[in-house]
């Protein structure tokens, strides 16, 4: 009697049992690869770090800041430690550091702008609103007010109601001094004063200095906006 069987030949079942082998043997090799390539390679590296929103500062002192060795993996780049390397630049309120693949870092920078100027030992020294001193100069620039204060606590108080001035109106005021925090007087170029008060309402305030400058008086108070005392 003949048995048959559907049992395929062993130079069959060898084929098979290599291709499952090879199966998952070349996608392990496969991933391995690609992590190579992402994680370790410079072929997805830096290759370009462009730099936007630079004022006085120029893109290749952002760079140096920056200090991103060319070709690191942008899966790599510790983007924190670039932005805090850029803000660490007295110039530089704040800093957004972004990857584009294939080889792109971004840079986008917001410089501080001077309200006004502090004057000491013959330095004069530029603060942002937020008080923060930030650059020397040789001379008081012109069109900005000089910043006084009681006391340092009080210098913050004083940068932030010149911040709150428009250009046209900052350029008229010589002096922002703080002799309080509720005691914040303007004295303007022509010698009159502005008794601003606190750091409350300050936009609203710098709404109407405008057209209050424009009227008679030598004395404004708009330490309360709803109600302005000249004279």
């Amino acid at each position: 009697m003949t048995v048959t069987t559907d049992r395929p030949p062993p130079q069959a079942l060898t084929g098979a049992l290599t291709r499952r082998w090879l199966m998952p043997t070349g996608a392990v090799v496969l991933a391995a690869a690609l992590t190579w390539i992402v994680v370790f390679s410079s072929l997805l590296g830096v290759g370009s770090v462009d730099v936007t929103g630079t004022r006085t500062l120029s893109a290749e002192q952002i760079r140096q800041a920056a200090a991103i060795k060319p070709g690191t993996p942008l899966i790599r780049l510790d983007t924190s430690a670039v932005q805090r390397r850029v803000e660490a630049l007295p110039e530089v309120r704040s800093a957004t550091v972004t990857t584009s693949y294939p080889s792109t870092v971004g840079i986008t920078i917001i410089e501080r702008i001077a309200v006004g100027y502090r004057s000491a030992g013959g330095v004069v020294t530029l603060l942002d609103a937020g008080g923060v001193a930030f650059r020397t100069a040789s001379t008081a620039p012109r069109g900005l007010p000089e910043l006084s204060a009681a006391d340092v606590a009080l210098g913050p108080a004083a940068a932030a109601v010149a911040g709150s001035l428009s250009a046209a109106v900052a350029s008229q005021v010589r002096t922002v001094t703080a002799g309080s925090s509720e005691s914040i007087t303007l004295t303007l170029r022509d010698g009159r004063t502005v008794l601003w008060g606190g750091t409350d309402r300050n936009a609203d305030k710098a709404k109407l200095l405008p057209a209050l400058l424009g009227q008679p008086g030598r004395y404004f108070d708009v330490s309360d906006p709803d109600t302005v005392i000249s004279r």
